[in-house]
């Protein structure tokens, strides 16, 4: 086929396609109409995709200390962020943060929990002591670094 020529098999109309910019609420009356034929093709039944994200803190004496942030969506909770104050490292805060978000997703019935870390990184050594095991290296990945992806069954 010569590049740029019309295949017999597709018709003109085809090709009279425009990609245009539009909104969240537009592609959810396409989504709502097309999303239940794709999940009952793919699951064999209808599916809620419902997203619930959480955002929780750990204070001492009123002062933040650290945070967890994430969401719980098709049966997985999904960690988008954790952090520690440096000097409050090795206290058992992000370990107490990560029951909270374990206890979070299995109040949805969640299987499994997700998250993306820099390779090595510290944070490799404490998401395995807590049962995480790294499913894949992610080269190249934020700002030109190797991240790790790990996952937990729960």
């Amino acid at each position: 086929m010569v590049l740029g020529s019309i295949p017999s098999q597709v018709t003109f109309e085809t090709y009279m396609i425009q990609i245009t910019k539009t909104s969240k609420s537009e592609i959810g009356i396409f989504g709502k109409k097309e999303w239940p034929k794709a999940n009952i093709e793919h699951y064999g039944k209808e599916v809620d995709y419902k997203e619930t994200e959480f955002i929780y803190k750990a204070t001492n004496k009123g002062e933040i200390v650290g945070i967890i942030t994430g969401k719980h969506e098709a049966g997985i909770v999904y960690i988008n962020n954790i952090i520690v104050a440096c000097d409050k490292r090795g206290q058992g805060i992000g370990g107490r943060l990560m029951k909270k978000a374990e206890d979070f997703g299995k109040k949805f019935k969640a299987h499994k929990m997700h998250l993306v870390t820099g390779k090595g990184w510290e944070a490799e050594k404490f998401y395995e002591a807590l049962g995480f095991k790294q499913i894949c290296l992610l080269p190249n990945h934020h700002f030109h670094k190797d991240f790790v992806l790990f996952e937990k069954f729960i």
